[in-house]
Parts: C-alpha cells; structure tokens; sequence
C-alpha cells in the first residue's frame, strides 16, 4: 500500500488527526474492494456438484458462464455416470466431465464451464480414466472454457440478454448471491434519442442494482452506440463514491449487500 504523509501545524492539530485517520481508512477501504473485484470469490465444488446447485440449469443462462474450484480427486469420490464428450448434458457433475474433457487434470483446479442449448444426442468416450456413455437430446448441455475471460463465443453472443437503457442488473435474475464473483455477459442496444439521465451510483464499482448500460458508459466500457458488456458481480462495500465520466454523472451512496464491476470484452476468434 502506499504511504500517505501528511503535515500537522498549529491549533488544528485535533481535527487534522482525525481527518487523515479518516483519509487513511478511506484509502484502505478503497483498495481492498478493488482487490476483492480483481479477484472474486471462486466456490469451490465437490466431484459430484453440477450447476443445479446454483440454480444454474435455467434458460435464462443461457450463454453464461460459471467458474467453479474443483478438489484433488480421490478414491471415495463417487465416479457419476456421465453422458457425452466435450459436450455434455447440463446436470452432469462438472468435476468428472472437466476431468474427462482435459479441462482439470485429477489434482483438481478452477474450472469454467458455459451453459449451452441442448444437443441432438451425446456420445460417450473413455479419456482420462473415465468413460462416458451416448444419451439421446437434452434441453440444454454445458461446454468448458479457457477461463472467464475466454473471448465471447457466436452461441454466447447469440443468447446474451438484450438490455434496455434503464434495465437495472437486479432485473436480469442473475443477481443470486451464490453468483458473487462471476461474470455475465449483456448486449447494449444504441441509445435511443432523448435519452433521460438516469441515477447511478458508485465509480468503476457500482451498486448491484445499477442500470448495467448506463454505468458501462460511465465506465469507459462502451459508448452511447451501446455494445457487449461483461458484469462481475461482487461482495458489497461500506460507501461507494460517485463522479462525473465519459458525459455521465454519478453519485455517492452505500454499496449495500452486492455490488458490481465491469470487465474487459476479449475479441472473439468465431466474429
């Protein structure tokens, strides 16, 4: 952290104490929610979770992504029957489909893994010690991918939610608190004419029930012709503070329960 040196004269030697105290805490607090949103909570899962435990398995998740930390495989955990091979069916436990896909290797390891439609059926294969069996159709089915900060793929970008410029994140049902730490992509449309200001609060972190697009734009993450967006939902913070960026005024307010920051859009490869 860095140092703060400050010069204390004459009579107001009081009340200059206890204002660099203050600047001092303010500072400390500052840096320890950006750290939190640099590096968000990672749930770490047993070898037989799957994303129903999140209440992941839903359609409204569809091109989203979930990062999970898998334990060190050990003989007492149940090998679950699994269907499919790179593409598997959404309730399948992830640990054992990450193994059987070479995503983690039986030591374990973080793990991201997207929600994807259903396949027209799944063949099984044996790779990595586990063997997989065929399953005809299932509504939705998952894929892994290089981290969350793999670039948006066409079947993400496809289902990405469309937003409103006055749709707020607690709007979008994915502001569960079992999701704090990850990332969900959105799809700013051009602003219409004569758009309103609307009240934000917060600066590069923003309350969780902020208007996602407007806040983008303050952000410095996308402009008035809107764009993708990526959200990171993160634990909340005492106070957020508000400014004036990119033409968009924001404002001082608590940061309550949850709180969210934006992160960089990779190029994709598939545009």
């Amino acid at each position: 952290m860095n140092m703060v040196t400050i010069r204390l004269t004459g009579g107001g030697r009081t009340a200059s104490c206890m204002a660099a105290t203050a600047l001092l805490i303010s500072l400390q607090v500052g840096n320890v929610g950006f750290a939190a949103a640099a590096s968000p909570p990672i749930p770490e899962i047993e070898w037989d979770t799957s994303i129903v435990k999140f209440q992941f398995d839903s359609d409204k998740f569809l091109g989203q992504r979930l990062t999970v930390k898998c334990p060190p495989r050990s003989v007492r955990d149940p090998m679950e029957t699994l269907y499919g091979t790179d593409v598997y069916p959404s309730n399948m436990p992830i640990c054992v489909a990450a193994l059987h896909a070479g995503a983690i290797p039986a030591k374990g390891g973080k793990v991201t893994v997207q929600l994807n439609p259903g396949a027209n059926s799944y063949a099984g294969s044996s790779r990595n010690g586990i063997t997989s069996q065929d399953l005809p159709a299932t509504p939705r089915s998952i894929v892994f991918v290089r981290g969350p900060n793999a670039p948006l793929d066409a079947t993400q970008r496809k289902y990405m939610p469309r937003l409103k410029w006055d749709t707020k994140f607690t709007a979008t049902g994915l502001a569960n608190r079992k999701l704090v730490g990850q990332r969900f992509a959105f799809l700013c449309p051009a602003a219409p004419d004569g758009l309103r200001p609307r009240r934000i609060v917060g600066t590069d972190r923003y309350e969780f029930h902020t208007r996602v697009c407007v806040a983008a734009v303050h952000a410095g993450k996308i402009t008035m012709e809107g764009g993708a967006v990526v959200v990171q939902l993160n634990e909340g913070v005492p106070r957020l503070k508000g400014s004036i960026r990119n033409g968009v005024e924001s404002h001082d307010g608590p940061g309550g329960s949850r709180t969210l920051t934006f992160v960089d859009v990779a190029s994709s490869t598939d545009d």
